[in-house]
């Protein structure tokens, strides 16, 4: 068990990157990235597909020779050459407007030259002596009938304006059944890739900047306090628990009053015999933790918290005690949230009598205590609601209480209000062997953490350690997919049960 510092509070916010951590990352969000990557690639498709023309391409290739009769095989060199540069001159020459009005006299189509000159390229293949003319345009038909006439046009043009040289044509144009632009395979994949760098981006960017706790390792290396343990989030195991889905999405807007919520929360979250292997060795590591942390402690006398509410603090109170039991352990559980009492739903008892009552006087503790609402474990509820909880829970009668119970129990396991919400829990620190902190993974975030633990701090108080639940068990061995889950907390008129 360990005393927060100063010394040992936070590291930067803003840290570099490990490759490896960022993989994981990625990993935990492969679902988000796919996502991107379809939607990407979904928007190339409708683009390419819908929102672009299409372009046809064709051309016409043309062999240009500098002798007009050729009386030896071989070619000179000198020819060559000299055929190469006529292939330059001949480019200028075909882009003149008197070699474009002659080729749109023999189309129909409404362009001019400088139109014509935007659709048509001139270019020596691979610096030989070869002339390609290619043409693109919306059409298909224009297209091809461009390449004709400029096939008709060029070898007149050649003998009336250079004098010299030679024309013959080596690749007669095609019709263009297919566009040449856009390619939809081609704009379909470059959309995915875009997609996917772009929800990476944002993953590297949520990563740089979340203050979330993400996993137990940033937990560990941040604060000098121990990790009791890690809980799995209950309701990955839905099959194994017999809970429909139907069930798992009730559980999610859980209202104090449905008595089939409750039944499936009481089911899903209190440990029993059907309760999964996981969820079972995750409470007995959190035991053994605590057997430990305990050994030189003044008394049993343990205060679960959380920063705020729908942390799992009740579930995980309820659950320690419970396991406490499993090895022979006489527990109290008390429910001491007297704002917003909940355990007793869980259970299904009254809350008429209850721990305010009994400090309070009303009633002694013997009738208000229920005898072994679970193997080995008593529990106390909060009773009726005071105007003064904090007075009432920071009172001497309070003190002597907890004190008494204490020697007839070997742990006394109190759930308290989130300690950022009200401070109703550091009012019995000074007789307590100290507090665990309860964090829920991705949704406590450090700031959360820091406050509390300050607050804690300024009361003199023990921390025992934390325990982090909600723990996506995807990634910590379990084999089993994150579905996530919670439970409303308030205090006003509107009340939710915490777990």
């Amino acid at each position: 068990m360990t005393k927060f510092s100063n010394s040992s509070k936070e590291k930067s916010n803003y840290q570099e990157i490990d490759p490896i951590d960022l993989l994981l990352y990625f990993k935990k969000r492969i679902r988000i990235l796919i996502v991107g990557m379809l939607i990407g690639g979904t928007l190339g498709w409708l683009v390419s597909s819908y929102l672009i023309h299409p372009r046809y391409s064709s051309f016409v290739d043309l062999y240009i020779t500098n002798n007009t009769k050729l009386e030896t095989e071989a070619v000179e060199y000198n020819d060559l050459n000299a055929a190469q540069k006529l292939v330059n001159t001949y480019m200028v020459i075909l882009q003149s407007s008197t070699v474009t009005d002659e080729v749109l006299s023999k189309v129909n189509t409404d362009l001019i030259g400088d139109n014509l000159l935007n659709v048509t390229s001139f270019t020596s293949v691979q610096n030989t002596e070869v002339l390609r003319i290619q043409v693109e345009t919306e059409d298909p038909q224009l297209t091809k009938d461009i390449c004709d006439a400029y096939k008709d046009t060029a070898s007149k043009a050649l003998d009336e304006i250079v004098g010299a040289g030679s024309v013959k044509v080596i690749s007669n144009p095609k019709y263009p059944s297919s566009p040449s632009y856009p390619s939809v395979p081609k704009f379909t994949a470059i959309g995915a890739f875009l997609g996917l760098v772009l929800m990476m981006a944002v993953c590297v960017l949520t990563m740089l900047t979340n203050n979330n706790i993400n996993d137990e390792k940033e937990l560990s290396e941040r604060y000098s306090i121990p990790v009791l343990g890690t809980v799995p989030d209950f309701f990955q195991f839905a099959k194994a628990l017999g809970i429909s889905r139907k069930d798992v999405k009730k559980s999610q807007k859980l209202k104090t009053k449905n008595p089939e919520n409750e039944k499936i929360m009481t089911m899903a979250t209190v440990l029993n015999e059907n309760t999964p292997f996981p969820i079972r060795e995750a409470y007995n590591v959190i035991r053994s933790n605590i057997l430990f942390s305990l050994t030189n402690m003044k008394n049993g006398i343990i205060l679960v918290t959380s920063p705020n509410a729908n942390d799992l603090k009740t579930t995980t109170s309820i659950n320690m005690a419970i396991s406490m039991a499993q090895i022979g352990a006489k527990v109290l559980l008390i429910d001491g949230d007297l704002r917003n009492a909940s355990i007793y739903r869980y259970f299904k008892v009254s809350n008429q009598n209850g721990l305010s009552k009994v400090l309070m006087g009303f009633e002694e503790f013997e009738d208000a205590v229920v005898y072994d609402i679970a193997p080995g474990v008593d529990f106390l509820s909060s009773g009726p609601a005071t105007p003064r909880p904090s007075e009432l829970l920071g009172s001497s009668y309070m003190v002597e209480f907890l004190r008494q119970q204490a020697l007839a129990y070997d742990f006394v396991i109190v759930d308290t209000s989130p300690i950022n919400v009200v401070s109703d829990s550091l009012a019995m620190a000074s007789v307590a062997a100290g507090l665990i902190l309860v964090a829920r993974e991705n949704k406590t975030t450090f700031n959360d953490l820091d406050k509390a633990i300050n607050s804690i701090q300024m009361a003199n108080a023990e921390i025992i350690g934390f325990v982090l639940t909600d723990v996506d068990s995807e990634n910590d061995g379990y084999g089993y997919g994150k579905k996530g889950y919670g439970y409303g907390y308030g205090y006003g008129e509107k009340k939710q049960s915490n777990a």
